[in-house]
């Protein structure tokens, strides 16, 4: 059974774009793409779930 991540919100702000999605555990996780470049920002990832795509990937929610 593959697991999925739900996201929950896509907001754009002044650091960039950040994303709400929750985990198939539960879980909440928070990811910000900066729009001055740099690497993107994870807070509360599940190790043991995280699986599937980016939820910054322009595809998703």
């Amino acid at each position: 059974m593959t697991q999925r991540n739900t996201t929950l919100s896509r907001h754009v702000t002044s650091e960039g774009i950040v994303v709400w999605t929750r985990c198939a555990c539960g879980r909440l996780r928070m990811d910000l793409l900066p729009t001055a470049g740099g690497a993107p920002l994870t807070a509360g990832p599940c190790p043991r779930c995280h699986t599937g795509p980016d939820p910054l990937s322009p595809d998703r929610g």
